[in-house]
């Protein structure tokens, strides 16, 4: 008898082992598509500050108006990539906090 209970805890064991497995592959795989989003869209922020940029660059004519708009459009570009870059960091930070409790 002393046996058999040792084959099912063993068998327990195993699957046990599996779901964490599986759980964490789950967990890196949607961590790995979050951050490849925030990089898109990290990415499509800066294209359309970049396309801003051109626009104020082009279209104002008045050279303080237009150093000012530059000036703000930079600033908010840095803001918003600052922002991004965070969440990311703290999106990483979390995931790998809860993959440390679940071992």
């Amino acid at each position: 008898m002393d046996e058999k209970n040792n084959w099912k805890e063993f068998s327990d064991d195993i699957s046990s082992m599996s779901k964490k497995i599986k759980s964490n592959i789950t967990d890196e795989a949607l961590t790995d598509d979050l951050k490849k989003s925030l990089k898109v869209t990290k990415e499509s922020i800066s294209n359309n500050f970049n396309e801003l940029f051109h626009i104020v660059e082009n279209t104002v004519k008045d050279d303080e108006i237009k150093k000012e708009a530059l000036n703000l459009v930079n600033k908010l570009k840095l803001e918003m990539s600052n922002f991004i870059d965070t969440t990311k960091e703290k999106v990483s930070e979390v995931v790998n906090f809860n993959i440390s409790e679940e071992e």
